[in-house]
């Protein structure tokens, strides 16, 4: 199935490693050009140049940013669009704030996890939406988590700040319809990533179980019996930003091999 993304260019948020990484390389794979940003330069480079070695040299740029600081993601869109003369797609691969319970955070911790995960895709969309207007043609995909359908324990500026993210997305997504540009929200279940070795043994600790079981404990919560891979996240990512899914806007979508239990 021919996707439609050659020569599409596209910014990936996180995308040095883990499900950022994924979506960068799907991406390319399907013949897309793609900006990879990371905090870390070095990684960042790395990681764009393995693209290019993949799928051919001018595939890929590196972009040492933070998304929280917004001159950092005015200097994501600029160095794309210079490279590429446009912004197709953006991938917000959201940071994870750190874990608490909701009683407990300052207004401190509210303002960074709101900046890191709900304000870096206001900022980076806001940027992105006057390219893919002038285009008619426009993907905004935001890895967020099944958290906003289904809390997890000791995560609430996670799960707050990436609900508000969705939210936003839903009233965007109506907004830039008749634009040509969709808007849509990915939700990863347990993922094979270091985050999730690390949210698991944190709330083994809290439920005072051996952490050595953690990621057994988590597992048994999934229909499938299995972790999902980045990659599997990543070629959804690359599928809603296709020109096949022109059609699909609005929706979170959840990417969790049955984890998730909900009926709506």
């Amino acid at each position: 199935m021919d996707l439609g993304l050659t020569g599409r260019a596209a910014i990936v948020g996180g995308s040095s490693k883990g499900i950022g990484r994924a979506c960068a390389e799907s991406l390319a794979r399907e013949g897309a050009c793609v900006t990879i940003v990371s905090r870390h330069g070095d990684e960042a480079a790395q990681a764009a140049d393995a693209i290019e070695r993949a799928y051919g040299a001018g595939r890929a740029i590196a972009v040492e940013a933070d998304l929280s600081a917004p001159a950092d993601i005015a200097r994501v869109v600029e160095a794309t669009a210079e490279r590429w003369g446009r912004v197709d797609i953006s991938v917000n691969n959201l940071g994870g704030p750190p874990p608490g319970q909701a009683a407990d955070m300052t207004d401190e911790q509210w303002n960074a996890a709101l900046d890191l995960s709900f304000m870096s895709a206001v900022r980076l969309d806001r940027l992105a939406l006057p390219f893919m207007r002038e285009q008619g043609y426009g993907r905004i995909i935001t890895v967020l988590s099944l958290s906003i359908k289904q809390p997890e324990e000791n995560l609430a500026l996670s799960t707050v700040a990436r609900s508000a993210a969705a939210a936003r997305a839903r009233l965007l997504a109506l907004e830039v319809a008749a634009d040509g540009v969709t808007v849509n929200n990915v939700l990863p279940g347990s993922i094979k990533t270091g985050r999730l070795q690390a949210v698991a043994e944190m709330q083994a600790r809290r439920r005072g179980a051996d952490e050595r079981d953690a990621l057994e404990l988590r597992r048994k919560l999934i229909a499938a019996d299995r972790f999902g891979e980045p990659e599997e996240v990543g070629d959804l990512v690359a599928f809603l930003a296709s020109e096949r899914a022109g059609f699909i806007t609005g929706q979170n979508i959840s990417a969790d091999g049955g984890q998730l239990r909900a009926m709506v």
